[in-house]
């Protein structure tokens, strides 16, 4: 496709061709040229920006009348990251040297603004400066000092300028006094102790038995199996109400991701996300939850309980003939304040689900429509082996990178 982009540029057009300022000719200009433009992919738009000043003005003003809000979905791999662009349908392969950290020590740093990995040692904190966990070499990694409590499976969250460790110390290297349960914020260049996690999450103070969501101004945690629920926020140094998210008793595995707040509003929004049997069958549910108190939405024309359409959950979470009674779906949440993936955490190579969320007041469920994802390719080439899954925007300069599509 870059080649087809650069071969419509270098060929003469006959008549009507207008001249850029660098001397060389245009075929496609004005209307025409944008109509084109908004049909390429996000990886030939950074090729297309490249043509010329015309096509770079293209571009942009495309981007600026149809931004592309939606999160990719990024598999990361030691040696491979593959990246779902959602507009496209489509996934990237990125290849990329082996990461110094071995694949323990990678972990997930969730943010509003985009998840990034990260390596996490008793020495150090290194976090990937864009979504891609690639980069210019003098920006790959963003360097930190370790948090002060040594820790193996800490929930870790970028809020603003802040980054927050939550949990996940190793009980064995606990010194007098230290908490398993223990908050940590970076600021500034250094640590800061906060309060420990409430008491209704310190028997799941681990990324394992946790989910996140990160807003601009706070990280909030769900029990999986609980729904237990709480919200920190890293500025004031403070944790918010407890409360037990628990609409459905039959549900057995919960995550929690951004919800989109209504225009001008400036309390935040969460989606509940829930699964549960049904007789041979996984429900998928959703739910709004208000991010103050922490109550399930009550605003006008809201309705909760909304469910992913049936032959998509049947996908993630298909049914083995001998699995039995004893069977229980996992659930894995990923995303932003306009949509994100939901997708079988205990089974990463069976895909994903795309979930859009509806705007503003608009009545109706939270999630406006739901789309399939299949699993990357190279999950599907070689299905062993730890992978992590994130979501982040992801724009043209991340896209100047070697990459093919899968």
């Amino acid at each position: 496709m870059r080649a087809d982009i650069r071969a419509a540029h270098d060929a003469k057009h006959q008549e009507g061709c207008e001249t850029d300022g660098d001397g060389t000719e245009s075929p496609l200009y004005g209307d025409v040229l944008e109509s084109v433009v908004e049909r390429v992919t996000a990886p030939d738009l950074a090729a297309a920006a490249w043509v010329s000043r015309e096509w770079l003005r293209a571009v942009r003003s495309t981007l600026r009348r149809r931004p592309r809000r939606l999160p990719w979905l990024v598999v990361h791999r030691r040696r491979t990251t593959a990246a779902y662009d959602p507009h496209a349908g489509a996934w990237l392969a990125v290849h990329h040297a082996p990461r110094n950290a071995t694949p323990a020590h990678v972990r997930l740093v969730r943010g509003a603004r985009g998840d990034r990995v990260c390596a996490l040692s008793s020495s150090g904190l290194d976090v990937a400066g864009d979504p891609l966990g690639l980069g210019t070499p003098a920006a790959r990694v963003v360097p930190m000092k370790a948090p002060a409590v040594w820790r193996v499976d800490p929930v870790l969250a970028a809020v603003g300028d802040r980054v927050v460790a939550l949990g996940g110390a190793c009980r064995l290297a606990l010194a007098e006094g230290e908490d398993a349960a223990a908050v940590e914020v970076h600021e500034d260049g250094g640590w800061t102790a906060c309060d420990p996690m409430p008491p209704a999450l310190r028997e799941s103070a681990a990324a394992t038995w946790l989910s996140a969501a990160a807003t601009d101004q706070r990280v909030y945690l769900v029990d999986r199996a609980t729904g237990w629920a709480s919200w920190f926020d890293p500025a004031k140094r403070r944790w918010g109400p407890v409360r037990q998210l628990r609409p459905d008793a039959s549900v057995s595995t919960w995550a929690v991701a951004p919800g989109r707040a209504a225009a001008g509003a400036d309390a935040e929004r969460l989606v509940l996300f829930g699964a549960k049997r049904e007789e041979n069958n996984v429900v998928v549910q959703t739910w709004e939850v208000d991010g103050d108190a922490l109550d399930l939405s009550s605003s006008p024309g809201a309705a909760n309980d909304a469910a992913m359409p049936g032959e998509m959950s049947e996908k993630l979470f298909p049914r083995e003939e001998d699995e039995g009674e004893m069977f229980l779906p996992s659930i894995g949440v990923c995303g932003n304040a306009v949509g994100g993936y939901v997708y079988n955490a205990a089974e990463l190579g069976n895909g994903a689900v795309l979930y859009e969320l509806r705007e503003g007041r608009q009545k109706g469920s939270a999630v406006e429509r739901w789309e399939w994802v299949p699993c990357a390719p190279s999950m599907r080439a070689d299905p062993v082996g730890r992978a992590i899954l994130a979501s982040s925007p992801v724009g043209l300069d991340e896209l100047v990178f070697p990459s093919r599509a899968c």
